[in-house]
């Protein structure tokens, strides 16, 4: 099967949005783009090789603005940081802030997620970040959730023993539902609600709670 068909046939977790840049951002992005990218294809990654050293690695999964990413990165100097999202404007604001702030531990990766994790060796990822994913409200869309049993499989998989996936929400069925999806796979452990310092409150999460909604943090650890 041709490699286009096949990621044809996944089942996406996000809705496809592009927005232009403006001029400077543009320019940002054209410069800094190639150095500082990893692709969503390809073999298996060697993180020794992308970041020059052994440190642990985190991989955050929709960055969103990412303004999480760009303020990690110089206060977690011995932390290496991936972060992926289909959205142009959060990858280019993260290549900002490398820049600004001569980040050498920040990657970003312009994609799928799902395409991505099939290049990271087992057991290679010290924490996994679901912050805010896609809601998928409707029952219909629930099968697009990224906290399904396929993708838990898969970051179990990447996950070294005591790495931890981490989720924020603040959607009262997203977490129940994700809770009981990770307390199906025998890698895990018990859940943790507790909101880890360093999680920045981001523009997203404002929002939710202006609107009502209290976000809730859920972390899990791979016991096996």
């Amino acid at each position: 099967m041709l490699r286009g068909d096949s990621e044809n046939r996944l089942v996406r977790t996000f809705r496809p949005r592009r927005r232009k840049l403006g001029p400077e951002l543009s320019k940002v992005y054209e410069r800094l783009k190639d150095d500082w990218s990893i692709a969503e294809h390809g073999p298996t990654l060697d993180l020794l090789e992308v970041f020059g050293n052994n440190n642990s690695v985190c991989l955050e999964i929709g960055c969103g603005r990412g303004d999480l990413a760009v303020s990690f990165g110089p206060t977690h100097l011995d932390h290496n940081l991936i972060a992926i999202d289909i959205h142009t404007r959060g990858i280019a604001n993260i290549l900002q802030g490398i820049e600004s702030h001569s980040l050498e531990n920040t990657r970003v990766v312009e994609g799928d997620v799902l395409v991505l994790l099939k290049r990271f060796a087992d057991a290679s990822l010290t924490e996994i970040w679901v912050f805010f994913p896609d809601p998928w409200p409707k029952p219909r869309e629930q099968r697009r959730r990224l906290l399904r049993p396929d993708v838990v499989r898969e970051c179990a998989r990447v996950l070294k023993v005591g790495g931890v996936l981490r989720l924020a929400t603040d959607i009262e069925d997203y977490w129940r539902k994700s809770v009981s999806v990770v307390a199906a796979n025998e890698s895990f452990d018990e859940p943790e609600f507790s909101r880890p310092d360093w999680r920045i409150e981001t523009v997203f999460e404002r929002r939710g709670i202006k609107e009502g909604r209290q976000p809730v943090d859920v972390s899990w650890i791979r016991q096996v």
